[in-house]
């Protein structure tokens, strides 16, 4: 028999409430699992100066100045003789070590931490063993490579089916407060759980479809695919004053889609902004090596008494690889990306927030603030709230559908006679599909289904 709540649930409630289940269903258990994940990855640099705290943490030197980088890398060197350097990030605060990054000759990467001031190595780590990497990879790919990220990407996109269809079956018929927007804590039972899952869901809607559109351009589809409308929709086109990069002797490209591709894969590294890594490259002339030193005369190019630290030098990759300088500040718009010829020291690309597009200026901004950085402590205070309460919205509906289930049964909804989904949402869902392409790709299978009819 009908509830009383029931019998004044709108045309097309259970064909909403269906969809809603089934994406729910699937999606929950690895919605917690990212937003877990996020939550801890928005305190990174706190976790990496903790759990590195006895090699990262060097002892003040008021008054005295870090050494020429050529001085530390010659110390580096010294240190893991046979080693290949493939970039450093110099320090954050004055009483953190400089990380090197090397590869022995059995191809295995060591990070060696470096007090700039003493020039003291103070000890070695392996980066894939770094708690944050770990979480970082569990966040992108569950820890299953490619296969992995597109199904990160399907959890993010299918989040705003369940937001879209959730908003839906929230609004209500009649406007009270309680049940509304106050959770009924003391009716307990269903009503309690469902409230518990439903209203914070709603208060939440905006951060949560935020965090996952500022989220998306890392994705490992849907990431690629809106990057490459850049060749032929300058408003989104990443970093537009790369469309034809020069080459080191100053002649155009031969083959400028051939040096897209390259710029497509940049050296590896998840730091590196997502305008760069999808932006131009150019290459170097291929003669001999200048040094770090001549660099280094370069920093000051960088706006780090304004932003702050952040900055990476990534060295020359194949034999006609450039440095890359990459200034990457909580603040979006204080980055820059030096590209410098190893052979004759020019800067061959000089990238900052005025050469970004205006789409590229929207994702840069959305990637710090997803991460927590471009607001400071309050940003990862908010970001952090908003996970825990997705975390507890997303539990409370899964003890509800657990509650309800008949027993043995998946207890999904019933149509009935006349149940049809409402004109507005198979509209909302059909651009959803066609915006998300991997969304579209999956719910063909369901509607051949016949399960969740639209």
């Amino acid at each position: 028999m009908a509830s009383a709540e029931e019998t004044v649930r709108p045309h097309g409630y259970r064909a909403v409430w269906r969809w809603h289940f089934y994406a729910a269903l699937w999606t929950a258990p690895l919605l917690i699992v990212l937003t877990l994940s996020g939550a801890i990855y928005l305190f990174d640099r706190e976790i990496d100066a903790w759990w590195n705290r006895s090699v990262q943490t060097v002892a003040p030197a008021p008054g005295l100045a870090a050494l020429p980088l050529a001085r530390q890398e010659a110390l580096v060197r010294a240190a893991q003789p046979g080693a290949k350097v493939l970039r450093v990030r110099l320090p954050f605060d004055a009483n953190e070590a400089a990380i090197w990054s090397v590869r022995d000759e059995g191809g295995t990467t060591r990070d060696v931490y470096l007090d700039p001031v003493r020039g003291t190595v103070t000890g070695t780590r392996d980066p894939a063993w770094q708690p944050t990497n770990i979480v970082r990879k569990v966040h992108g790919t569950f820890f299953a490579g490619e296969i992995g990220s597109h199904v990160v990407e399907l959890v993010a996109c299918w989040t705003l089916v369940m937001m879209a269809t959730g908003i839906w079956l929230w609004w209500p018929r009649k406007w009270k407060a309680r049940g509304v927007i106050v959770p009924r804590l003391s009716a307990g039972g269903r009503r309690m759980w469902r409230d518990l899952h439903a209203i914070p869901s709603i208060f939440l809607a905006l951060f949560v479809i935020l965090l996952v559109l500022t989220g998306l351009p890392w994705s490992a589809f849907w990431g690629a695919q809106f990057a490459k409308l850049g060749e032929v929709v300058p408003f989104i086109a990443p970093s537009p004053n790369f469309h034809a990069p020069p080459e080191a002797d100053g002649k155009p490209a031969a083959d400028p889609h051939a040096l897209h591709r390259m710029a497509a894969m940049p050296p590896a590294d998840p730091k590196l902004p997502w305008t760069i890594r999808h932006s131009m490259m150019p290459q170097g002339s291929g003669m001999g090596p200048v040094g770090i030193a001549r660099i280094e005369a370069l920093l000051p190019l960088l706006d780090r008494a304004h932003y702050g630290e952040g900055v990476q030098i990534i060295y020359p990759q194949g034999p006609k690889g450039v440095f890359t300088v990459s200034y990457v500040p909580d603040k979006a718009e204080g980055q820059r990306t030096l590209y410098v010829d190893p052979g004759t020291g020019r800067v061959l690309g000089n990238v900052g927030w005025a050469d970004y597009s205006p789409v590229a200026k929207a994702v840069e901004w959305g990637v710090m603030t997803h991460m927590g950085r471009q607001y400071g402590l309050a940003n990862q205070l908010a970001n952090l709230a908003v996970c825990l309460m997705l975390v507890g919205s997303v539990s409370a509906g899964l003890v509800l559908w657990w509650r309800r289930r008949p027993q043995s049964e998946l207890g999904a909804p019933v149509l009935q006679a006349g149940d049809r989904m409402p004109g507005m949402i198979k509209a909302l869902l059909a651009i959803l599909a066609v915006l998300f392409p991997l969304v579209g790709a999956t719910m063909l299978p369901a509607l051949a289904w016949g399960r969740l009819r639209a």
